[in-house]
């Protein structure tokens, strides 16, 4: 029961309670959300619920092996590389969905003995051709290694030399699904003398699942993002209802609405992918980021002429920048690998070239490189671009920038939810309350300012702010904290440059001789 005040025995009391005193920011975890599709049969997954998965196998085994939602969570965790959290939402397939479908027609029969060189989805199939090896048998034999490669994402029936395969997953995420033959003859990918093949891209998937309801799902209102979510992927490709969905979801504009309204502040960041080959592909993007302008929650990434599926893409980029925004809310992703991304042919890469590079940047488009050999991070941005904010205040461009904001807005929620500011009084100076009891509980505008002080030399020190003397002079203006109109609180208005996201460098060397 404790001494109390009016105790009569004698006796000692010693206790501890763990209180905030100080205000100070901390790493916000990172928690990644991935949203697809899962084998129907898979009747005992509850849907639009989200859940913590342990492993690729596990999905695998819960959601359907080589089904849209395993293999987004299997690029994932490639990216996170086990250092987040990942969590999926299993959504049913569109009512009429249909599966994308393709094939590939062999002719021929082998004269020499060798391999044929066949991908899916950029996974190499290397199947051995003996001398006299036919068309059928060489479409049964690849029909045979993708039957056992339970990731795989297509099925496939063979007639007449010919294998014909459709995706697992029905909608427009099986056209994303690549299929190739001698892909990369560098690497010494030919077929062997006799036998030819014709390969048919996979088309025709149709239909989306609504993710709205899949957002809905996560709370509305003040409880919008309630698990707090960091980042979300999903595999419905570049649809303009899902990427209008999400950034309604997140908030558009400049404003605190939606997750960035003051009584959530908890947005989330969504990546999708593209691979399109050329200036027609870097063209294309910027069409799309010209339709989202305002848009401060999606970004798309090119790796132009991969065999990779973008989707999946998206969603390893995506984990390996949460990843590193775990331990660094700053650290920006310029030549983070994704390991086993295809970088497709050198023609087809129009990020090597600065110029296409730094064109896409200004155009809300995110981008790789190839270096010796592996798909690497550039600059990964959102749409955001709106015609009324400068570029040099567009905080919202940036990936890397979101992950700081997000840090800030959690950052300050955790400082006034905590003990000190739990249940306080409003008073104009806490010089006046002289009883002991009652001064523990009071609080003034200078208490809100020591506590902003506080926090910006804490973000100072953490690199996530460019200048503390700057947020320090704005917080010193006149306004910038008051006492709400109805006595019930504070209103404080902090400015804040953000750090620079580096990876511009120009170094002149001046010489001369004698």
């Amino acid at each position: 029961m404790g001494i109390l005040s009016n105790s009569l025995a004698a006796g000692v009391g010693v206790s501890v309670r763990n209180t905030q005193f100080k205000s100070e920011a901390g790493v916000l975890p990172r928690k990644l959300l991935v949203i697809g599709t899962i084998d129907a049969a898979k009747t005992g997954i509850p849907l639009e619920v989200p859940r913590l998965v342990l492993s690729p196998e596990e999905a695998d085994a819960d959601l359907g092996a080589g089904y849209m939602l395993s293999r987004l969570i299997r690029a994932a965790f490639t990216g996170a590389r086990n250092r987040i959290p990942i969590y999926y939402m299993a959504q049913a397939e569109a009512g009429g969905a249909a599966s994308a479908a393709g094939s590939f027609a062999f002719t021929g029969t082998t004269t020499a003995a060798g391999s044929i060189y066949a991908r899916v989805a950029g996974k190499l199939y290397t199947i051995p051709a003996a001398v006299g090896m036919t068309a059928a048998q060489a479409a049964t034999a690849l029909k045979a290694a993708i039957d056992a490669d339970p990731p795989a994402p297509v099925t496939g029936v063979v007639a007449t030399g010919t294998l014909n395969v459709a995706a697992k997953s029905k909608g427009l995420w099986g056209n994303g699904i690549s299929l190739s033959v001698n892909a990369h003859p560098e690497l010494g990918e030919a077929l062997p003398a006799g036998l030819a093949c014709t390969v048919t891209a996979m088309a025709a998937g149709a239909g989306v699942p609504s993710i709205s309801t899949a957002l809905a799902a996560l709370g509305t209102g003040s409880g919008a993002n309630g698990d707090g979510f960091t980042a979300l992927v999903h595999g419905y490709m570049q649809d303009q209802t899902t990427i209008t969905a999400v950034a309604d979801y997140v908030g558009r504009g400049n404003d605190a609405v939606a997750l960035y309204d003051n009584l959530v502040g908890r947005p989330f960041r969504c990546l999708s992918g593209d691979v399109a080959s050329g200036s027609a592909g870097l063209t294309a993007l910027t069409t799309l980021s010209a339709l989202n302008k305002t848009d401060r929650a999606n970004g798309i990434l090119a790796v132009p002429g991969s065999l990779s599926h973008p989707a999946e893409i998206a969603a390893q980029a995506l984990a390996a920048m949460e990843a590193e925004n775990n331990a660094l809310a700053e650290a920006g992703y310029t030549d983070l690998i994704l390991d086993g991304v295809d970088p497709g042919p050198v023609s087809a890469r129009w990020t090597q070239e600065f110029a296409s590079r730094d064109l896409a940047v200004k155009s809300g488009i995110g981008t790789t490189m190839v270096k010796n050999g592996a798909v690497v991070l550039q600059n990964v941005v959102t749409f955001y671009r709106p015609d009324s904010v400068p570029v040099g205040s567009n905080a919202y461009r940036s990936m890397r920038n979101l992950s700081i904001i997000q840090n800030l807005l959690a950052a300050k929620r955790a400082n006034y939810e905590g003990e000190k500011w739990k249940r306080f009084t409003v008073v104009r100076d806490t010089k006046n309350v002289t009883d002991s009891a009652s001064r523990a509980r009071a609080r003034d505008i200078s208490c809100v300012v020591d506590d902003e002080l506080a926090l910006i030399k804490s973000f100072a020190g953490r690199g996530w702010i460019y200048d503390p003397e700057f947020s320090i002079a704005s917080l010193k203006k006149a306004g910038a904290v008051q006492v709400r109109g109805d006595g019930a609180g504070f209103v404080s208005t902090v400015a804040y440059i953000l750090s620079g996201e580096g990876g511009k460098m120009v170094s002149v060397a001046v010489v001369g001789s004698w």
